[in-house]
């Protein structure tokens, strides 16, 4: 579907105490059983250790949105592109508009791994099931990864609509 690079991006799920998330470094597309770890809420060293770089921030996520069951990251390239000229995604599709509504952008000045994000990112998450980390790519939940997956999915094409049309914005063709 074009949501990332072959190798990047992330997805986890919550199970009572535990987190069952990508290990490091593995492809998205060709996920097996040995290719998730299973760790707890708390911090584990020992089991966080082949987990993906972004586990501080799925964790926090859980730990500060118990209803949220998965997460979903991404380094969508539309959603990428749209989040370097903007504060905020306003979609312009009804879709989106209808489903999530204007989808919220964090700055941060380091976005990969960052005690920041993982911070910050649960308190933009309280009031949309996803959000985007400026340059970076979105992170969504939902009750499933299914769910998550529709978000991410959706936000992504909103951002598709908005480069194409700012595209014919500037070459001046009349829609």
């Amino acid at each position: 579907m074009g949501l990332t690079d072959s190798h990047g991006g992330n997805i986890s799920a919550r199970y009572n105490e535990y987190i069952l998330i990508k290990k490091s470094g593995k492809m998205l597309g060709r996920l097996t059983e040995n290719d998730i770890v299973i760790t707890t809420l708390e911090p584990n060293e020992k089991l966080d250790r082949e987990a993906s770089i972004e586990l501080k921030v799925h964790r926090n996520i859980y730990k500060q949105l118990p209803e949220v069951k998965a997460v979903v990251h991404a380094h969508s390239p539309y959603t990428v592109a749209v989040s370097l000229t903007t504060d905020e995604i306003v979609p312009l599709d009804s879709e989106v508009k209808f489903l999530l509504g204007t989808v919220p952008i964090l700055s941060a000045k380091n976005v990969i791994s960052s005690d920041e994000v993982a911070e910050k990112l649960p308190e933009l998450l309280k009031n949309c099931k996803i959000a985007v980390v400026k340059s970076h790519g979105p992170f969504s939940t939902g009750r499933t990864l299914e769910e998550a997956f529709k978000y991410l999915s959706a936000v992504e094409n909103s951002c598709k609509i908005i480069s194409i049309v700012k595209s014919m914005e500037r070459q001046n063709v009349g829609l």
